[in-house]
C-alpha cells in the first residue's frame, strides 16, 4: 500500500508539472481539485460520503443551457462528486481486495433491470430519430447517479453506529437547509417562496422550483413523524416539524401539499403508538397556524387559484362534470391526456425513451411515456421492493431510531408516489438524492438483521 502512494504521488507530481506549463489555471485548479477529492475519497470512503451528504442540498448548479424547447441540461458539483467518489470507492475495492463488490439487496434486481429499460428504450428512439442522443445520454446518466448514490452508500455504511451518525449528520443538514428556505422567503423579493439553497439567484424568485424543496421536506418529516410515534422522547422532534413545517407550507407546492396529507394518513394508520397523541398534536398545530391569518390565507389562496379565481379559465370535462383549472394544473392534466391519445398507443411497450416526450409535468405521464408499459411496472416493482424491505426492517428491530427510519422511509415514500401526480418527482436531484441515500440506509438495516449490534454485514460478490 505505502508503494503504491509513493507511485502515484510521482506520477501525479510528474503530470502536474507538465500540465502547470500547458494549460489555463482555471483547468489545472479544477484537475487538481478532482484529484485531491479522488485520494481523500480513497483514503477515507465515510467521510467522503459525509461530504456528499453535505452537497446534495448545498451545491450549486452549472447550466448548460436548453439543448431542446422543454429540456435544459443542469450539471451540479454535487454530480462531479459523486462520480469521483464512486470512481475512487471502486479503485479502491480494485487494489485491496478485501471485500465483495457489491452487497446484495432487495432492490437491486430492480434498479437494474428499470435502468436498462430507460437505455433500452432511448436507444430505440435515437434509432428512430426522435431524441437527440447528446440530450438523452445527460438525463440517463442524471437517473443512474440516483443509484450510484444507493450502490455506495450501502456498501460504505457497514454498522449501525455508521447509519446512525450519518443521520444525525442528515438532520442537521435539514435544519440549515430549513434556515436557508425562511431567509429566502424573506429576503429574495416579491413573490418569493421558500427554495432550497442555490436554487434560484436573489430577486429572480420565478426561476425557483420550490416542489423540489417540498419533496425533500416529505423524507425529512416522515422521518420526525416515525420518531414522534417510535422514539422515547417528544421535544426535539416536536420542536423540529414546528420549524420546518411553516418553511414546507411556504414553498406553495400544491403538490407536495397532496403529499404531505397522504402522508400523515400513512403515518397514522401505520403507527401503533401514540396515535391520539398524535392527531392531538396535529389538531393544536392547525388551530395556531389558522390563527396566523396572513400566513395561512397565503397557502388558502395558492390551493383555491388552481380551481377558481381569475386564473383558472381552462375547461376540463372529466366523467360528465366540468370545471376550470389554471394554466400549471391544467397542464398536468394535458400531460396525462397526451400520453393516453399521443404517445403510448405509438410505443405502448417500451415507450418513446427518455427525453422522448419532454417533461411530461407528471411522473407517471413521464414513465408512462418515455419507458411504456414495461418501464412503468418495472418502476413500481422496485417501489414495492423498497417499501417491503422497509417494512421487514421496521418489523425487525426494537431500537427506536431504526424504527423511525424505516417508517419515515415508508410514509414518505407514500408522499412523494402523491406529490408525483404533479411533479416529475423520482428524477428531481435535490429529492431523489436524500431519497437514495435514506433507501440505502434502510437496506443495509434490511441486511444487518440478526448480526450483533456493530457487526459488519454479509456482502455478496
Amino acid at each position: 500500500m505505502p508503494i503504491i502512494l509513493v507511485l502515484v504521488a510521482l506520477v501525479a507530481a510528474g503530470w502536474l508539472g507538465f500540465m502547470a506549463s500547458s494549460v489555463s489555471p482555471y483547468f489545472l485548479f479544477t484537475v487538481c481539485s478532482a484529484f485531491l477529492v479522488s485520494l481523500f475519497a480513497f483514503s477515507s470512503p465515510k467521510l467522503s460520503l459525509g461530504l456528499l451528504l453535505f452537497s446534495m442540498l448545498f451545491s450549486p448548479e452549472i447550466g448548460f443551457g436548453a439543448l431542446t424547447g422543454s429540456r435544459g441540461v443542469v450539471v451540479r458539483y454535487d454530480d462531479i462528486l459523486l462520480v469521483i467518489i464512486f470512481l475512487a470507492w471502486l479503485a479502491k475495492g480494485a487494489v485491496l481486495k478485501g471485500k465483495a463488490f457489491v452487497t446484495d439487496t432487495p432492490v437491486q434486481t430492480p434498479i437494474i433491470l428499470y435502468t436498462s429499460l430507460c437505455v433500452l428504450s432511448t436507444v430505440f428512439g435515437i434509432l428512430r430519430g426522435n431524441i437527440r442522443y447528446e440530450v438523452a445520454v445527460f438525463y440517463i446518466l442524471k437517473y443512474v447517479e440516483y443509484f450510484l448514490l444507493y450502490f455506495l452508500t450501502v456498501n460504505v455504511l457497514e454498522s449501525r453506529e455508521d447509519i446512525r451518525k450519518y443521520l444525525n449528520y442528515a438532520f442537521f443538514i435539514s435544519l440549515a437547509v430549513t434556515v436557508y428556505a425562511y431567509f429566502y422567503y424573506f429576503t429574495a423579493g416579491a413573490g418569493a417562496r421558500a427554495s432550497a439553497p442555490f436554487e434560484a439567484a436573489f430577486g429572480k424568485p420565478g426561476e425557483s422550483e420550490p416542489a423540489s424543496l417540498g419533496g425533500y421536506y416529505l423524507i425529512v418529516m416522515g422521518v420526525l413523524f416515525g420518531l414522534l410515534t417510535s422514539g422515547p422522547v417528544l421535544g426535539w422532534p416536536l420542536a423540529a416539524l414546528a420549524f420546518i413545517f411553516p418553511a414546507f407550507l411556504l414553498t406553495f407546492s400544491r403538490a407536495s401539499y397532496i403529499g404531505f396529507v397522504v402522508m400523515l394518513g400513512a403515518v397514522i394508520l401505520k403507527t401503533e403508538r401514540r396515535r391520539l397523541l398524535l392527531i392531538s398534536i396535529l389538531l393544536l398545530g392547525s388551530a395556531a397556524l389558522y390563527g396566523m391569518k396572513e400566513f395561512t390565507g397565503k397557502v388558502r389562496e395558492r390551493v383555491e387559484m388552481t380551481y377558481s379565481g381569475q386564473y383558472a379559465v381552462y375547461e376540463v370535462g372529466f366523467l360528465g362534470v366540468t370545471f376550470k383549472l389554471e394554466e400549471s394544473a391544467y397542464s398536468r392534466y394535458a400531460a396525462i391526456r397526451d400520453v393516453f391519445q399521443k404517445w403510448l398507443p405509438k410505443h405502448p411497450v417500451l415507450g418513446s425513451g427518455v427525453t422522448g416526450v419532454g417533461l411530461g409535468d407528471t411522473q407517471y405521464a413521464l414513465l408512462l411515456g418515455e419507458v411504456g408499459l414495461v418501464g412503468f411496472f418495472a418502476f413500481f416493482w422496485m417501489v414495492y421492493r423498497i417499501y417491503s424491505a422497509a417494512n421487514a426492517v421496521f418489523r425487525a428491530y426494537q431500537e427506536p431510531w431504526i424504527k423511525a427510519a424505516s417508517l419515515g422511509l415508508m410514509v414518505s415514500l407514500l408522499g412523494l408516489l402523491a406529490q408525483a401526480v404533479g411533479v416529475n418527482t423520482f428524477i428531481i436531484v435535490r429529492i431523489m438524492e436524500p431519497f437514495w441515500f435514506l433507501t440505502a440506509v434502510i437496506m443495509r438495516l434490511y441486511i444487518l438483521r440478526g448480526a450483533p449490534a456493530d457487526g459488519p454485514a454479509q456482502s455478496r460478490a
